[in-house]
């Protein structure tokens, strides 16, 4: 019998591994050849590696691990990230996003005023978490100017923001209370391509910050790239009703749910089918109309992000006859000169659950196409709900690809509906970049 000599294994070179990896499509896909030697752990969670492999799969988004409340899971601080549950594909990188992540946000300064409230969460995009507590500067209304950070609680690196100048801080005449009465003003984060911070070796970020006064917005942006503040155009004379029909949604539920899609920001008052929308990209302020087919309410209204650049709508009526509950999709048209029309019926989806004896769900958020549903089939909830309430809940996600209802998890919640909740969208610690 011959013997065939073979050649000496030889390791490939460390730029021919690299270029391997790299083409690698997806992150867990990364996550496996992480898996096989410390060599390539120490490759792929480097930041020059990640920032070429992104650019390269620009359409491996980060994934859904599960959903984020501003308000803590009861005997907890912070904020409250519920990861999905087995058996959703990222039940593994949610868990070690929570082990890893500090979500109670201990790692930002403490008030050297222990009478001061601490800091709370108003909004999460892109990884980064925006949060405020009572300005400690003596010259600003504390409720209205708000002290700002933005912050990465994977990496716990945070940045806190200049104070508003006087100048801009008093247009801001007698705004309207937002998070029931806690705060009278409306600050939030901008997307991360807003200003093609995503992915830069130092991000980027932009914060919007408004108040809603008797008879305009006044609306202020912040950018990291320059450290200041600006004043944004905003409609003369619009008037925010105070005092609504009383078969109609609360005039502050208006203002406490915000959306975005594709590159603008948007309010819905359903009574009117008057929105207020925020431009990004021109920065400026303007009210649009967009008739509805029904007089929706507010919090039963969500705006998406829909396929080929459409607006799209998520809604379902107050009343569900036969006991049967149903969730309506809709895109919003627009003709020739840009008009929005009428919202068009691309779907109804039916609900699996009885709302014979009350309704058992609500919308929660949405986000990057995706809406979060929460569901208390146990005790149905009134509408609406004080914000210290406490329950046992099952969280699901639709998203707009395919219409179709997923469950996420089951956690233990509290929090209203003037809460804030986001679908959450990241990557596992490995693999994660710094954001701030």
């Amino acid at each position: 019998m011959a013997i065939v000599a073979t050649a000496p294994f030889r390791e490939a070179p460390d730029d021919v591994v690299d270029e391997i990896l790299l083409r690698l499509p997806c992150p867990s896909s990364l996550m496996r050849a992480a898996a096989a030697c410390a060599s390539f752990r120490l490759l792929v969670s480097s930041p020059r590696f990640l920032r070429r492999h992104r650019a390269l799969h620009p359409d491996a988004a980060a994934p859904f691990l599960g959903v984020f409340s501003s308000v803590p899971a009861p005997g907890e601080s912070g904020a409250a990230f519920h990861p999905s549950d087995p058996p959703h594909p990222a039940a593994a990188a949610a868990r070690d996003v929570a082990g890893a992540a500090d979500f109670s946000f201990a790692f930002l300064p403490t008030p050297p005023d222990a009478e001061r409230p601490g800091w709370l969460v108003r909004d999460y995009c892109d990884g980064r978490f925006l949060l405020d507590r009572a300005s400690s500067c003596s010259a600003f209304d504390s409720d209205i100017v708000t002290d700002l950070a933005v912050c990465d609680p994977v990496s716990r690196r945070y940045v806190l923001l200049p104070p508003i100048p006087e100048d801009l801080a008093a247009s801001a005449d007698n705004p309207l209370g937002v998070l029931g009465g806690r705060r009278w003003c409306e600050p939030f984060l901008a997307p991360a391509d807003a200003e093609g911070g995503k992915d830069e070796e130092e991000p980027s970020f932009v914060v919007i910050w408004t108040a809603r006064c008797p008879r305009k917005v006044v609306a202020l942006a912040f950018s990291s790239r320059d450290g200041r503040w600006r004043a944004l155009p905003s409609p003369d004379c619009f008037v925010w009703r105070r005092h609504r029909s009383p078969f109609s949604c609360p005039v502050h539920a208006v203002w406490n749910r915000r959306h975005y899609a594709h590159g603008r920001f948007y309010w819905a008052d359903c009574l009117t089918n008057r929105w207020l929308v925020l431009d990004i990209g021109a920065m400026e302020l303007s009210v649009q109309e967009v008739p509805a087919p029904a007089r929706f309410w507010e919090e039963n209204v969500a705006v998406v992000e829909g396929a080929n650049g459409e607006v799209g709508v998520f809604a379902h009526e107050f009343y569900h006859a036969n006991g049967n509950a149903n969730l309506n999709y809709y895109t919003i048209p627009r003709d020739a000169d840009g008009a929005a029309k009428s919202w068009r019926l691309e779907k109804t989806i039916p609900l699996p659950w009885s709302t014979a004896h009350g309704r058992p769900f609500c919308i929660r958020g949405a986000a990057n196409g995706c809406l979060i549903i929460e569901v208390n089939q146990d005790s149905p909830r009134p509408f609406m709900s004080s914000s210290h309430d406490s329950r046992d809940v099952e969280l699901f996600k639709i998203d707009v690809g395919r219409l179709e209802l997923e469950r996420v998890c089951r956690a233990r919640c509290s929090g209203g509906v003037s809460d804030g909740w986001w679908p959450y969208f990241g990557f596992p610690p490995l693999l994660s970049l710094p954001t701030v």
